[in-house]
């Protein structure tokens, strides 16, 4: 079990230093297209975040609960934004069912990742 915490907690210190990181680099969506690397390394987190999901499930069913409960909504939360935004490609985006997709989803994915920014901070403050 202390393993099993170590894990969760490594990757939850790993996850509090890259979802900002690159919502900096999303931020660029406001200005110009993103750069190319970016939609990888943000599958990447949603991956980390969704090993962080599983590591916290085991905990839980050992029998270590967070200090408050919605540590577990927020991670939850987080893993599912980053996941959902991760896998939008360029050209094929969360408007896939409408006509005329927007002309700039750079700024969703922006936006997006300054939520998931919000979330990060919230799991990392109700943990422990």
């Amino acid at each position: 079990m202390p393993v099993l915490l170590f894990l969760h907690a490594s990757l939850g210190a790993l996850l509090l230093l890259a979802v900002p990181a690159l919502a900096l680099v999303g931020l660029q969506g406001f200005f110009r297209p993103l750069p190319g690397g970016f939609f990888r390394a943000l599958r990447g987190v949603a991956w980390v975040a969704i090993l962080q999901v599983l590591l916290g499930f085991f905990l839980f069913l050992q029998g270590l609960r967070p200090k408050d409960g919605l540590h577990l909504l927020y991670g939850l939360l987080l893993a599912a934004g980053l996941h959902y935004l991760g896998g939008l490609e360029p050209g094929a985006w969360f408007y896939r069912g409408l006509k005329d997709p927007p002309r700039r989803p750079e700024v969703y994915v922006a936006l997006g990742m300054l939520f998931c920014v919000g979330l990060v901070v919230r799991v990392y403050v109700t943990g422990g």
